[in-house]
């Protein structure tokens, strides 16, 4: 896990990266990489992460935003092509399941907290 500070908050957060290559059925017209959760270090993991993905092979700076309580991206700006919105928000529930799902082994194996156990 990668640790950065959390400059609006000054409290230390960390970045766990999951991968989807292969484990979502994403849009053609782009690839989806992985998803970085975020977590405080007293509070345990938020819901919002974000989702990176590449076009034409190249990895784009900017990820999606996403809600995984909600299993649903908050912003695509980054992508013009119509239908595209359409078919993202489609595999937002299913990252939702993925990240949940390694959180809840997770915990099982370290006693990390879960998003279930933040209401």
């Amino acid at each position: 896990m990668k640790s950065i500070v959390d400059n609006l908050n000054k409290m230390p957060l960390r970045i766990k990266t999951l991968d989807l290559a292969g484990r979502v059925p994403g849009p053609d017209s782009i690839e989806l990489l992985r998803v970085e959760l975020y977590y405080y270090e007293e509070y345990g993991p938020l819901s919002g992460a974000r989702v990176r993905y590449a076009r034409d092979g190249i990895e784009q700076e900017n990820g999606f935003p996403i809600d995984l309580h909600k299993g649903a991206f908050v912003a695509t700006v980054p992508i013009q092509e119509a239908g595209l919105e359409e078919e993202l928000q489609k595999i937002g529930p299913e990252i939702a399941r993925i990240v949940y799902e390694d959180l809840a082994e997770s915990r099982r194996t370290s006693g990390m907290s879960s998003f279930v156990d933040q209401g």
